[in-house]
């Protein structure tokens, strides 16, 4: 083998290794491996990349706000203003009781609130007026401008209650003559069309115990087949509200004709419940309620000593004397008078 032909062989042998090389390398350049993956080019390393360009996908850690209704806002402003209302009356700070009820008013009235929700809310002013001024201050604001705020139905229960509440009042003055000429109006409403009947039987028991005092005794058998068809279909229907007075009064008119049984089971349904903490609380939110059921009290007990359950009589004496006057103070007149009749049952032999 001569000289030249291995020159030539060892020149293509070194070419064939170039070109293995060189392929290597244009591999590598375009990312390629051996197992598959890519890895970065040359040109991707070197190109800068801002902090803005990235986008964040993390969840995020700041806590959303809840959405607020207006709407329900503004009226759980005027629930809590009520609310507070009703409490200080509960307490028995009335003056209190009706700057908050003012209050709850005016933020009804910036509102735009519905005629109804007006009304409602006049009747409670009514009622805090009448705990704290009497009779004849709540008379003076009915004829105010501030208690007609709202345009309501007369047959609706709102005006219905304030015409009740009127009518209390005027008896409470003993202003006999108006207060049953406004009775005599507020019933002749149950008869017509679309009359709500939730409030009759106190309109009745109102009307009862009016033509009683006025002398009107010829008008209390229609009055009194009314109520007895009232609460019936109240209790029913279980629509009555605020039965005590009701039947207390059926109970009266049970008495009245020697019915003593059937008066005594009248009674104890109208005063079911009834201690210390309920007479606080009538005194406090409605204290012409609180006289009419303490005379009935003192009815039921005169009723249990007549059919001669005396020593029942005796405690029922004791126990009514003793709450009244933590209610309403010694010196009270009905305190007095139940101080009275208990004494009467303890101390003297009384007879059936």
């Amino acid at each position: 083998m001569s000289v030249k032909f291995l020159s030539k062989l060892v020149v293509l042998m070194i070419a064939a290794i170039a070109l293995i090389y060189g392929v290597f390398i244009v591999i590598g350049k375009n990312g390629a491996s051996w197992d598959g993956t890519v890895e970065p080019s040359a040109a991707q390393v070197d190109k800068p990349v801002a902090v803005a360009d990235i986008s964040v996908t993390a969840p995020q850690t700041t806590a959303m706000m809840p959405l607020v209704d207006p709407v329900k806002e503004d009226a759980d402003a005027v629930q809590k203003r009520v609310k507070k209302s009703v409490q200080f009356l509960e307490e028995g700070n009335s003056a209190q009781a009706l700057v908050e009820m003012r209050a709850a008013i005016d933020a009804a009235k910036s509102q735009i609130a519905s005629p109804v929700e007006m009304d409602v809310l006049c009747n409670m002013l009514m009622r805090i007026q009448y705990c704290e001024n009497g009779p004849d201050g709540m008379l003076t604001w009915l004829a105010s401008p501030e208690a007609a705020l709202a345009i309501a139905d007369p047959l609706a229960t709102g005006s219905l209650e304030r015409s009740r509440m009127k009518i209390e009042a005027l008896l409470s003055m003993g202003k006999l003559q108006e207060s049953w000429d406004e009775s005599k109006v507020l019933l002749a409403r149950f008869s017509q069309p679309g009359a709500t009947s939730v409030k009759e039987p106190l309109a009745l028991e109102q009307a009862i115990r009016i033509a009683g005092t006025a002398g009107a005794n010829d008008q209390i058998p229609d009055l009194e087949m009314r109520l007895r068809a009232a609460v019936e279909a109240g209790i029913t229907l279980k629509t009555l509200q605020d039965p005590q007075l009701p039947l207390a009064t059926l109970g009266t008119l049970a008495k009245a004709r020697g019915d003593c049984a059937s008066a005594i089971k009248l009674y104890d349904q109208a005063l079911e419940g009834f201690d210390i903490n309920q007479w606080l609380r009538e005194k406090r939110v409605a204290p012409w309620r609180m006289q009419v059921l303490a005379l009935v009290a003192m009815d039921r007990v005169d009723c249990l000593r007549q059919i001669g359950q005396i020593e029942r009589a005796k405690g029922r004496a004791s126990v009514l004397a003793a709450d009244l006057a933590t209610a309403l103070g010694e010196d009270d007149p009905i305190s007095r008078q139940a101080a009275d009749q208990r004494d009467q049952m303890l101390y003297a032999p009384m007879s059936p």
